[in-house]
């Protein structure tokens, strides 16, 4: 078991990601003539991409974010032909949605500029050291959305003289 100074040392890191994801937005495409949704667009593109069509509540429940804000972005992606609505055959007051083929060519070019932003910032990695790594990650995500266990919230109290992560 990893040890809580260990485990501190991983959470001082993790600020990281967010800057990678941040990166990654802003050469995300534009999206819809306000650019509305643009940093939102290929998550959701992505999961129609994947898994077919599925209803704004769905996406927003998936993407854990309001259902107002898959509004917003559902709108500027079928303005910007990425994503179309259709009634759903089963219960004609629900709208599915699915993606187009400007969504997917759209998607695919996003992942091919990731990819080489990635290759980028990697190049003095090994291949074994990217598949590692990707490993890893994914192992982390999984364990710590494993341990999750929904209750009251814990108040964390830093002790005297300990460090504070910003």
């Amino acid at each position: 078991m990893a040890s809580q100074e260990a485990c501190a040392q991983l959470l001082d890191q993790l600020p990281a990601i967010g800057e990678i994801k941040r990166q990654f937005h802003r050469v995300a495409p534009p999206v819809g003539s306000n650019n509305v949704g643009a940093a939102g667009a290929i998550p959701m593109l992505g999961i129609l991409a994947t898994d077919g069509e599925q209803r704004a509540s769905d996406l927003a429940e998936r993407l854990r974010v309001d259902l107002s804000v898959i509004s917003r972005q559902v709108a500027a992606l079928i303005e910007a032909g990425m994503v179309a609505r259709a009634t759903d055959p089963a219960d004609r007051r629900v709208h599915r949605l699915a993606i187009t083929d400007t969504g997917l060519r759209t998607l695919r070019a996003h992942r091919e500029r990731m990819v080489e932003l990635i290759s980028r910032g990697l190049e003095d990695w090994s291949d074994d050291d990217v598949v590692t790594f990707a490993g890893s990650l994914r192992r982390f995500a999984d364990s710590v959305a494993a341990s999750y266990r929904p209750g009251p919230q814990i108040a964390v109290v830093p002790q005297p003289g300990a460090p504070v992560a910003v």
